[in-house]
This record gives C-alpha cells, sequence and structure tokens, in this order.
C-alpha cells in the first residue's frame, strides 16, 4: 500500500535529536552528544513529598480538564521572572519545544520567512523546515550576532519572527552582550519584527553576571520561551511562554486545537517548590554540580588536544562548542568517535543549510567526571586517527 503522506513527511529527514537520545541509550556510550541534566540530581524525594500532599489537599477534581494556559499559581511564579510582567501574559506548554511548535502553527504561512542564528538549536531547525518556512541565518560570534547582516535580512525579507537563544546559546554556549542586544532590540522595533527568545539554560550560570533578556528590553514584541526540563524534570515537560496578551490569546487558540491542556499535576508540584524556594535551592544544588564537569572537560580538552583545537569556555549552560581544527568534516570524526566508545554532535546538524562543519558540541552535564575524564580521552584517540 501506498501510503499519501504530507509532504511535510515525505520531504523531511530523520532527526539527529532521535540519532542522540538512542546513542544516549547505550550504555557502553559515554556520550556528550545530547542535552541532559544529571539524572542522579534529579530531586526525587522532594517531588514525592509534594505529590503526596497533592492528594491529601485535593478531591478528584484535579484529575478533570481544566484550561489550555495553565495553572495559575505557576504561572504567578514564572511571571515574577519578568519584570512588569501580569501572569495573563504567561502559557504553559507541554515543554519548550511545543512552545517552539504553537508558535510557528500561529504565525508560519507555508513559504514565510524566519531568521535564525548561525549556527542554530537543531530541533528548531527541523521544525521550522516542517512548516515549510524560508529560513534566513546571521553569523553568530561570541558577543552575539552580526547586527549588520540582521537589518540586511529584516529590510530586504520581512522575516515573521528572529528566534534566537542568547543567553548559553546552543550549541555555542555564546551569549550576546548588551550592546548587542540593544541593537538587536533597535532592529526589531524599526522593521517590526518579533524576537523569539528562547532560554532554556539561563539559570545554569557558573560565571558572570545575569544577562537582560529581550522580554524586558522589548516586551511588546518578544515571544520568551523557557523550560522546566534543565532545572527540574525533563519528563514533566513543563515549559511556558510569555508575550503580550493579543499574542497569548492567539497562541492559547492555537494550543487549545493541539492538546487541550497540560498535566495539572505536575505544574502543582513545580509551583509549590517554587512558592518555597525549594527550585532556586535545587538550581544553586545544580549549579556546584556542573560547574566542576564542566572545568574538568575544559581542563582535558586544553591537555590533549592543544592548539589543534579552539573553543570559548561558556560561563553557563550544558555545552561546549568545539573547532577540531585539523579535521574539515565532524562528521567524519563523529563516526570514528563512535568507534571508540564516545559521541558528540557535529557541527554540520546546527546550520539551516547544513554545511560540511569542522565544529562539534560537547555535553558535559550528562557524564561523571570520571566519564568526562576517559570520553576525552577516547574522542582524542578517534581524533588522532582520523
Amino acid at each position: 500500500m501506498q501510503t499519501k503522506f504530507a509532504k511535510r513527511i515525505t520531504t523531511a529527514s530523520r532527526s539527529f535529536t532521535r540519532t542522540i537520545l538512542d546513542l544516549t541509550a547505550q550504555n557502553e556510550i559515554i556520550s556528550f552528544a545530547g542535552g541532559l541534566p544529571d539524572a542522579a540530581l534529579f530531586p526525587k524525594e522532594k517531588i514525592e513529598k509534594h505529590a503526596k500532599r497533592l492528594f491529601e489537599d485535593y478531591d478528584n477534581r484535579l484529575f478533570q480538564y481544566s484550561n489550555a494556559s495553565g495553572v495559575e499559581a505557576l504561572k504567578v511564579e514564572i511571571a515574577k521572572k519578568y519584570a512588569t510582567t501580569p501572569s495573563t501574559h504567561i502559557m504553559l506548554t507541554n515543554g519548550s519545544q511545543q512552545g517552539l511548535d504553537l508558535v510557528c502553527k500561529t504565525f508560519l504561512d507555508e513559504g514565510d520567512c524566519i531568521v535564525v542564528e548561525d549556527p542554530s538549536y537543531l530541533a528548531a531547525l527541523g521544525l521550522f523546515h516542517m512548516y515549510n518556512a524560508t529560513i534566513k541565518a546571521v553569523p553568530l560570534s561570541t558577543k552575539g550576532v552580526d547586527t549588520e547582516v540582521l537589518e540586511t535580512l529584516f529590510q530586504e525579507h520581512s522575516p515573521k519572527f528572529f528566534y534566537t537563544i542568547p543567553i548559553f546559546q546552543n550549541p555555542t554556549g555564546y551569549s550576546y552582550t548588551l550592546e548587542n542586544r540593544q541593537e538587536v532590540v533597535r532592529l526589531a522595533k524599526k522593521y517590526h519584527v518579533i524576537l523569539l527568545e528562547d532560554s532554556p539554560y539561563e539559570a545554569l550560570r557558573y560565571d558572570g553576571v545575569q544577562s537582560t533578556a529581550f522580554a524586558d528590553l522589548l516586551p511588546e514584541l518578544t515571544i520568551a520561551l523557557g523550560t522546566f526540563s534543565k532545572t527540574l524534570a525533563p519528563d514533566f515537560r513543563i515549559g511556558w511562554m510569555r508575550a503580550p496578551q493579543e499574542i497569548i490569546s492567539a497562541l492559547t487558540l492555537s494550543k487549545e486545537s493541539t492538546d487541550l491542556q497540560n498535566s495539572k499535576f505536575f505544574q502543582h508540584i513545580c509551583a509549590s517548590m517554587m512558592q518555597n524556594g525549594e527550585l532556586q535551592e535545587h538550581t544553586k544544588t545544580l549549579i556546584q554540580a556542573y560547574r566542576p564537569k564542566r572545568d574538568a572537560m575544559v581542563k582535558a580538552l586544553q591537555e590533549l588536544f592543544g592548539d589543534s583545537i579552539e573553543f570559548i569556555v561558556p560561563e553557563g549552560g550544558m555545552f561546549i562548542w568545539v573547532n577540531f581544527k585539523k579535521c574539515n568534516d565532524s562528521m567524519k570524526f563523529f563516526d570514528k568517535a563512535i568507534e571508540k566508545g564516545v559521541a558528540f554532535v557535529p557541527g554540520s546538524v546546527f546550520f539551516a543549510d547544513k554545511r560540511v562543519s569542522s565544529f562539534g558540541r560537547l555535553n558535559y552535564t550528562n557524564s561523571s567526571l570520571t566519564q568526562i575524564e576517559e570520553g576525552v580521552k577516547k574522542l582524542f584517540e578517534a581524533y588522532q586517527e582520523l
């Protein structure tokens, strides 16, 4: 039988995200690939405590249908993260990935132009391709995007939105300077382009000072995405969007036709942990655990690879973006690394045009210090052989 799938399915390639998750499930592979938190640090006892309290304090209506925008108590806590933001400007989503999908569903017609960073988050790129968007990319450096190129793209293509990860960017770990942010804001105002600001890692800061979000610099033109997947538990699938009321109303319509609502149960747990400060304290625990892991990977890379690679030490987040200067095609390096029993993500999948790249993304949060040392050694062995 010849099944007549939609064009978006027949033209889609297998997501490298699935390849990453398949690799992380193999115990014999040391994986620097996925953006996974350390499962040993999930606050199981605190979650269990709040779950029991829910059963004690609520009747069976806890498990009934509810509105699409989410639990009010959690929306109130999230709104506190932004300047002068009421809870009505917050909407809960099934992870921030659903937030991206809802924005596409709400704003994009086939062929519409959007702008992304070059490189950018691979799952977002895959989603944008599924919606048959015209994707334009703006070069990214350690200080932010090339604003001259960005203005040209805004002027010539009138994009529906600019998708940006300005704090501890995925895959690079770079963060925009305040000056760069301010220029992006000026351009967004001038050309009336929405800033789709994705901030999954901003709470995981190890050095430096807190950055000012686009949602605070330009609230009237920013849709901000956030998630608890990196700071609480990915399986809770709790993300959020912060946007002007008009946009939230439109996104709610899209949400209602997609899955009606998120699970209230986990939202209530998350709200309780924020209200009593437990989530904030747990985030501090994560930072204390992840900073030594980052430092261990940096040290191992520097000692073994020397000047045959280049990278910037990120101030936070989960990744190190490495230029393997003696290997023009990191996809070939990836294949050799797998033979050695270690995985990373080759750079080509993070570029909208899938160009051959010498870069690779390494995650350090999901490995032990011993695994980091051993894995970097395996990477170096593969690098030498290649």
